[in-house]
């Protein structure tokens, strides 16, 4: 998980719904055919002329995008399973 207080997620509606300190965030993998695993499942296609290493650096996927089976959350860390692929990106209406 990344602590900075100006991460958001890179999917636009996500980070207009949700609090932003409740979640936990990822980086994008350096790995080029993960990546655009990543990108495409998020709909970020902007992404790709810039590169895996762009998305690495500066784009982070919270925790809502993944099932609850890729990622492990503890006091100390948490962790995302190496062959994760986001898939979860609906964006329920505040109060349902």
């Amino acid at each position: 998980m990344i602590k900075e207080t100006n991460i958001w997620c890179a999917v636009p509606a996500c980070t207009k719904k949700f609090n932003v300190e409740e979640r936990h965030f990822f980086r994008f993998p350096k790995e080029h055919e993960r990546w655009l695993q990543w990108i495409r499942a998020c709909g970020r296609l902007d992404l790709e002329p810039k590169g895996p290493e762009y998305a690495y650096h500066n784009c982070r996927l919270c925790h809502l995008h993944f099932e609850e089976k890729w990622y492990k959350i503890n006091k100390m860390r948490t962790r995302l399973h190496p062959d994760a692929i986001p898939t979860i990106f609906f964006v329920p209406e505040c109060g349902k």
